[in-house]
């Protein structure tokens, strides 16, 4: 049984900076994904595909370094979002995808949570001890924890 549930984090001035910054970063790489892939479509006729997306993304990490102060799986949760609104649109579930403006783009999504299978890595995103939110790059979240979590957590998304 898949569960969703919804917990406010308060982080603190500065760790607000950094996760609307990421969502910028994200905001334009979907943005930027989207350009290429009309680009590639209109100049050969073929399609470009989310690994080739994410094949460009670590050539764009090497040109653009700000890309790499966010962890890499928001960044290619991005192409999963890009391809889902091109498979709406062929099955004429939605418009065609548009490129999208700071107040469109409002959450990124982090596919996997916790500790790597040996117990000894995290994720990108985990619990501390002290049962916050915590990243490597942006340290410990506060969470209000209103009900007690059930089951193992597969993904977070965190939201505007």
């Amino acid at each position: 049984m898949l569960l969703n549930q919804k917990y406010e984090i308060f982080p603190t001035e500065a760790q607000k900076e950094v996760l609307d910054r990421w969502l910028q970063y994200c905001r334009q790489t979907y943005n930027s994904a989207l350009l290429d892939k009309e680009r590639k479509y209109k100049q050969n006729k073929e399609n470009y595909d989310r690994y080739d997306m994410q094949r460009q993304l670590t050539l764009d990490k090497k040109t653009y370094p700000f890309l790499k102060e966010m962890p890499s799986q928001p960044l290619q949760e991005v192409f999963v979002r890009l391809k889902k609104a091109f498979d709406h649109f062929f099955r004429k579930d939605a418009k065609y995808p548009k490129q999208k403006k700071y107040k469109d783009y409002n959450s990124m999504t982090f596919p996997q949570f916790g500790f790597k299978p040996n117990g000894k890595h995290r994720y990108a995103m985990s619990f501390s001890d002290n049962d916050k939110l915590y990243n490597k790059k942006l340290g410990e979240i506060e969470i209000l924890l209103h009900r007690p979590l059930e089951g193992t957590i597969k993904q977070l998304i965190l939201k505007r």
